[in-house]
């Protein structure tokens, strides 16, 4: 029988080779400054938004293979209003020449997709009531 893991934490981990980029990004996209920067003083080499059930790191790295790669992992950002969130995301789009993919409807509510500055898919999303009543989705975290 396998010991169950003791885990203090988790976070979801970005790498990218331009951290002042995306950091930038990030900062448009979600209104909000990391609250994490280290090292503390001069250029990061990691920063950390905290969100509402969500830590989002990014970090520099000097990999060559640490570019984004078609993967099955998604950032999912669920809103509270997804047609009020599209208007801040046209501008950033425009602003970081991305593309956002129209606006669908599914089983768990509406939802749009684009991808940031290094290619990682991000998911908006605004769950539909019996979406958040079944998975006991609570919006302040």
């Amino acid at each position: 029988m396998a010991v169950a893991m003791q885990l203090s934490g988790a976070l979801v981990s970005v790498a990218t080779p331009d951290l002042p980029r995306l950091q930038r990004f990030y900062r448009d996209l979600l209104g909000i400054s990391p609250q994490v920067q280290l090292p503390t003083e001069g250029d990061p080499v990691y920063v950390e938004f905290r969100l509402p059930g969500l830590r989002l790191g990014l970090y520099r790295s000097r990999h060559l293979d640490c570019g984004a790669q078609a993967a099955a992992v998604s950032l999912c950002l669920q809103v509270q209003d997804l047609q009020g969130s599209l208007t801040t995301l046209e501008g950033l789009a425009e602003a970081y020449q991305i593309s956002i993919s129209p606006l669908r409807q599914a089983f768990h509510g509406q939802e749009v997709d684009f991808r940031d500055p290094d290619g990682n898919r991000i998911v908006l999303h605004q769950p539909s009531a019996a979406f958040g009543e079944a998975t006991a989705w609570d919006p302040q975290g």
